[in-house]
């Protein structure tokens, strides 16, 4: 377990020293992951949306017309002052909420969520399976979940089995130029 918190503390310091410039470095790569999974979802103006590892908020810029309320959670302090910030300039602070909390422990009741979303999360996690097995829980029936994995990290074939192990059910993306693989999952029963 010391061992599990010392990676998290590591990974939550390296986005706290990005924080500010992170946007710049990564917003265009993760701004293209972005609109491929949203043009494979339904989301619609009643969704409550889940963005785990929300970093900065990029994904704000995206969603906020389209759904009731963005739930961002982070345990870098930094990037959520920047998401923060964003909610502020976009003017959407009212449908905003910004958390400090571990994606191994959400703090949310089960079937909370009807859009989830964990981008560039898994590889930072100490056991990606236990996450998964997290963001099931707190998904609603029929909700729709979306997330990424680095190819640096995975290859398809361990990101697919690992996704298999919790959802048989997904449809798995490879972006051109991408650096990630993204899996939309539709829960249907749970």
């Amino acid at each position: 377990m010391e061992g599990e918190w010392e990676r998290k503390r590591e990974t939550l310091e390296h986005y706290d020293r990005l924080a500010l410039i992170y946007d710049s470095l990564y917003g265009e790569e993760q701004s293209i992951k972005i609109g491929l999974a949203l043009r494979n979802l339904k989301v619609k103006n009643g969704d409550l949306l889940l963005d785990i590892g929300c970093g900065t908020g990029i994904l704000m810029e995206f969603v906020m017309p389209i759904i009731k309320h963005y739930v961002g959670l982070d345990l870098a302090k930094k990037t959520l002052k920047v998401a923060a910030e964003r909610s502020r300039r976009l003017k959407v602070k009212s449908k905003v909420s910004l958390i400090r909390a571990d994606a191994d422990h959400l703090p949310f009741r089960s079937g909370s969520f009807s859009i989830i979303f964990a981008l560039t999360l898994l590889q930072n996690m100490p056991e990606p399976s236990r996450t998964l097995v997290e963001i099931l829980r707190v998904a609603k029936e029929k909700s729709q979940i979306v997330i990424t994995g680095l190819k640096k990290n995975f290859t398809k074939k361990e990101f697919d089995e690992l996704v298999c192990r919790i959802w048989r059910d997904h449809t798995f993306f490879e972006a051109p130029g991408s650096k990630d693989f993204i899996v939309v999952i539709k829960v249907k029963d749970k």
